[in-house]
């Protein structure tokens, strides 16, 4: 037993001197990630994790450059950039930010989303936790919908607590919806003024909001504060149901 601690110490003794710790080495950079940027990338990481920070979102992107043969100087470059965005956003969602929410958030400023809409999650000293609207908000932004229109939308979503199960709706709703042929803004404002019906009639029943979800039926009003400034008009009917085609004059539509 004392030959096994011994050793064990010494194999301890030896990640100290190369300057990692134990507790915050991970195994795939020293045996999958390119070796020529081996040693840059597992220092780095290990001084995300000195500072709290999750860093698996630059593993990932080491591990997936690495696989597809990727130049060493590109992925380190890369691998950089995750590690500053990471970092700015801990530092807009602050200390008490949970490691999920700080990588949802970097994803998000990496999608194009301003910085002031992760503070404002920041400024609401709210204990909701936001990972999922973050992780929503970057992921409807590459599908077309607008970075400044996708942010407001879920931020306000969030601040209004609006459930995971509404989210992951909402996010579902508004990729069938641009896969139908909506614009991806017109197809956010719509579905966000639906989970926000749903929460506001289930408070009014005396329903917990967020147990149901109903469909996003009403209208997307040009003052509402989910839309984006550059969104005017209104948004009638559900976007997610294909458009029935017009009646033919003088016959009644059928309906189901």
């Amino acid at each position: 037993m004392r030959r096994l601690a011994s050793a064990g110490s010494v194999f301890a003794a030896a990640f100290v001197a190369f300057g990692f710790t134990l507790a915050t080495s991970d195994f795939r950079i020293e045996t999958r990630v390119d070796k020529r940027i081996r040693g840059t990338v597992a220092a780095i990481y290990d001084s995300l994790s000195r500072e709290g920070i999750k860093a698996e979102p630059l593993v990932q992107y080491a591990l997936e450059g690495t696989e597809k043969g990727g130049s060493p100087d590109v992925i380190l470059a890369g691998v950089r950039r995750w590690a500053r965005d990471l970092r700015r956003s801990r530092q807009l969602l602050g200390p008490n930010a949970t490691p999920d929410e700080v990588g949802a958030g970097a994803k998000a400023l990496r999608a194009g989303v301003n910085e002031k809409q992760l503070e404002k999650l920041r400024e609401s000293r709210s204990e909701q936790r936001y990972a999922s609207a973050l992780n929503t908000m970057a992921y409807v932004i590459p599908l077309g919908v607008p970075a400044d229109t996708a942010s407001t939308i879920l931020v306000n979503l969030a601040l209004a607590s609006a459930s995971e199960a509404q989210l992951r709706a909402f996010q579902a709703d508004v990729e069938r919806d641009i896969g139908a042929g909506t614009p991806g803004g017109l197809a956010a404002v719509t579905r966000a003024r639906g989970v926000l019906e749903a929460m506001e009639a289930g408070t009014r029943d005396g329903v917990t909001p967020g147990a149901a979800l109903t469909s996003p039926r009403g209208t997307a009003r040009p003052a509402d504060p989910m839309a984006n400034g550059n969104l005017r008009g209104s948004a009638v009917g559900n976007q997610g149901d294909v458009a029935r085609p017009p009646a033919p004059r003088g016959k009644d539509i059928k309906r189901p």
